[in-house]
């Protein structure tokens, strides 16, 4: 029996390989797409399609949360396997999933589970979990890989360009003056997940072109790299393989030694932050994690 095993939700959006790789179970949310309502999970290689449908429509898809049950089955399945387990999920400024796996974890008083709320989502999501997971394979106990959890959600930067701000709009997500003013003016906005607001999706900055967005995205990762030099890096995407594919290059041209990742992000965070969206997620790694974390 392993000493700890893994549980997070659909919107870390792991690829099949990181799924079978961290053997960790993966509790779905729901998309509600006009009367048609589907898990998300399993839908990895069907994200296209879900943005193309999505820009031809003029409604905007809901989404919902796990139920406590999903969580109930999900931690007794893990108890099986392990000792302890570590449940990483979306961060409770956007969803209420991280209070629902608490509430599962506490109905099951006789297993070993902490909750930890990630800070963020998608990419920001995987990268806690990822770091998690090498720390344990590592040998790590739960404190020392809860340890490494910390730092990496208290030093985790994720900044993102919305290719327009309707969708955050429409989904309540943002606020209607702040998604109005981006529409008049064709502000870009550089927005980010506020630590000091709960988490929230906040403005970062605004910026006049995407192309200035994405250099002062670029000019962050550089402070980043200056202060740390050793920094484990993932490029976002909704809908956007290739200007994702574009911005990891820009990435190796003044940094060869790094090799971001590129992450894409599925129906439940991309309904709301819209197709199109780019962005990059960063954090400086202690010598401990730059032995574990491929970077």
């Amino acid at each position: 029996m392993k000493r700890i095993g893994f549980v997070t939700d659909s919107t870390a959006y792991l690829t099949p390989e990181q799924k079978r790789l961290f053997d960790a179970e993966v509790v779905s949310l729901t998309v509600n797409f006009g009367d048609e309502s589907f898990p998300e999970e399993g839908l990895y290689s069907n994200f296209q399609e879900f943005y193309e449908r999505l820009k031809q429509v003029s409604f905007l898809p809901t989404t919902s949360q796990p139920s406590v049950g999903d969580f109930l089955d999900a931690y007794k399945r893990m108890a099986e396997k392990v000792e302890s387990i570590i449940s990483i999920h979306i961060t409770e400024g956007i969803s209420g999933t991280v209070k629902t796996a608490r509430t599962a974890a506490q109905m099951l008083p006789d297993l070993d589970i902490t909750v930890v709320d990630s800070g963020a989502t998608a990419v920001g999501e995987y990268l806690v979990i990822d770091a998690a997971w090498r720390a344990a394979e590592a040998g790590m106990d739960k404190k020392g890989v809860l340890r490494v959890i910390d730092h990496v959600v208290k030093n985790l930067t994720l900044l993102f360009l919305p290719d327009t701000l309707e969708y955050l709009r429409r989904g309540g997500r943002i606020g209607g003056a702040a998604a109005l003013l981006g529409s008049l003016l064709q502000i870009k906005p550089i927005l980010y997940f506020n630590p000091e607001k709960n988490n929230i999706i906040d403005l970062y900055e605004k910026v006049r072109t995407k192309e200035r967005g994405l250099r002062r995205i670029l000019e962050e990762l550089e402070k980043a790299y200056q202060s740390s030099r050793i920094i484990k890096t993932a490029v976002v995407h909704v809908g956007a393989e290739e200007e994702g594919k574009a911005l990891v290059k820009r990435i190796k041209l003044l940094h060869p030694e790094l090799s971001p990742e590129l992450c894409a992000v599925g129906p439940v965070i991309g309904a709301h932050i819209g197709p199109g969206t780019v962005g990059l997620c960063f954090y400086p790694l202690t010598p401990e994690l730059a032995k574990l974390v491929k970077y």
